[in-house]
């Protein structure tokens, strides 16, 4: 997809979603908050969806609804096409999650549950603390980086941890603004990086009484014992889904990537 054609994208949603009735779909993440990368005039940041469905019961069909969706929005575009299934509880109650921050004010491009009229009456900001789901994907991502992706995926953790520590209710609950860890290490020493976010983690739930979402406290157990592989991804991985979804991971993720061209001539 050329960068140029990101304008157009919902348009093209909507239509290419029409099929999928059993859920109301959210465009989240970077082609949302129009950050995206690109790399020659090309998108090559992944395409986010959320389809939000009212029960568990609902996900099988849903997912049979969309998996040829999916594969053809990923051929069409060259992207990368992701799906989280979220029950519609989580979504309305989860308001400072990642997934939910990151997305337009009227975010459904496909609303046949009518769920965008409910979103309209939600206060503008969740009475709870947003503290612990900014920590969540500094975890996430720092779980993630023993497992795949190193560099990039610390690379988002300290992203987050950025994020998390410009927060002014941080600053309000330490008694003073938060000094950034990072500032000093080499983007290049992915040690160090990873090192200084995870004891940035520890520091808010030990010294400042920031209560961390299960996700984020799984990581830190294993990370002090030194388990920092895939079972370690895996686990803080299936607590984010149901932190964020509400569904375990393999009932709510979906993702398709472009077929090669080489395969789609035969």
């Amino acid at each position: 997809m050329r960068s140029t054609d990101v304008d157009e994208l919902r348009g093209r949603l909507t239509s290419a979603l029409a099929p999928v009735t059993g859920a109301s779909v959210a465009l989240s993440g970077s082609l949302s908050r129009g950050d995206f990368r690109t790399r020659d005039g090309q998108v090559v940041s992944d395409l986010d969806l959320i389809p939000v469905i009212r029960s568990e019961a609902d996900a099988g069909p849903v997912r049979a609804q969309l998996a040829p969706v999916l594969r053809s929005l990923s051929d069409d575009s060259g992207l990368t096409v992701s799906a989280a299934i979220t029950l519609a509880d989580n979504f309305f109650r989860v308001r400072h999650a990642a997934y939910v921050t990151s997305m337009a004010t009227r975010p459904f491009i496909s609303d046949p549950l009518g769920l965008q009229a409910h979103l309209d009456g939600l206060p503008e900001r969740a009475s709870e603390s947003v503290l612990p789901w900014l920590a969540q994907p500094v975890a996430y991502y720092l779980a993630k980086s023993g497992f795949a992706g190193r560099e990039e995926n610390i690379g988002k953790a300290v992203g987050a941890l950025r994020r998390l520590l410009a927060e002014p209710e941080l600053a309000h609950t330490i008694g003073a603004p938060a000094d950034d860890p990072t500032g000093d290490v080499p983007p290049s020493d992915l040690t160090a990086l990873y090192q200084v976010c995870t004891a940035a983690l520890g520091t808010l739930a030990a010294d400042h009484g920031v209560r961390l979402l299960p996700s984020s406290a799984e990581f830190l157990a294993r990370a002090a014992e030194g388990d920092t592989g895939e079972a370690t991804f895996r686990a803080v991985r299936d607590r984010a889904f149901l932190e964020n979804q509400g569904l375990p991971f393999e009932l709510s993720c979906l993702t398709a990537r472009p077929t090669p061209a080489s395969d789609r001539s035969q």
